[in-house]
């Protein structure tokens, strides 16, 4: 294992790393539109210039508690299947290097279908830092399932109706 540049934030006071080739971009907080019927860690779906976004919510999806929006409430970008998708977190505190010696893989008794997400263990000032394959955290199953279900960014009444790919016989431009 080579260097490692990685994004480093947290979640409840938890501190967890993606790699900066996983991430597209790091945006504010914004109001999430809720959508129904959607698992709970699925908070709902943003409007990014222009572009409909699912978003997840860390704590919830590793059910670490409540996310207490504040000033440095985080949406990580990242793609899934061509997609993008976005990642709540609380803050986003720097991106660091770290060497092959400050990387190990998770314990055996981790690397199980529960822990399928977690890439490896880094070891930074002192801490450790959950390096997090995003493209890991939602399954093959929710995945598949926030892809058939089409969001319209045309107005917010619209925003919080989700339309399956497979029953909707209304053309729009997603079509």
């Amino acid at each position: 294992m080579a260097e490692m540049q990685i994004v480093v934030f947290s979640i409840n006071n938890e501190l967890c790393g993606a790699e900066t080739s996983q991430v597209q971009e790091i945006v504010k907080y914004q109001e999430v539109a809720k959508v129904p019927k959607m698992p709970k860690f699925i908070d709902g779906i943003i409007n990014l210039r222009g572009k409909v976004i699912p978003v997840v919510n860390l704590n919830t999806r590793f059910e670490l508690g409540e996310t207490e929006i504040t000033k440095k409430t985080k949406i990580i970008i990242s793609k899934l299947n061509n997609e993008s998708i976005g990642f709540i977190v609380n803050d986003v505190t720097e991106i660091i290097k770290l060497s092959e010696d400050d990387v190990e893989l998770p314990p055996e008794m981790l690397q199980t279908e529960g822990g399928r997400y977690l890439k490896c263990v880094g070891k930074h000032s002192g801490k450790l830092i959950s390096i997090l394959s995003l493209d890991r955290i939602l399954t093959d199953k929710e995945t598949k399932k926030l892809s058939e279900t089409e969001f319209d960014a045309e107005s917010d009444e619209a925003a919080n109706e989700p339309k399956s790919k497979k029953t909707s016989k209304k053309k729009n431009k997603c079509n």
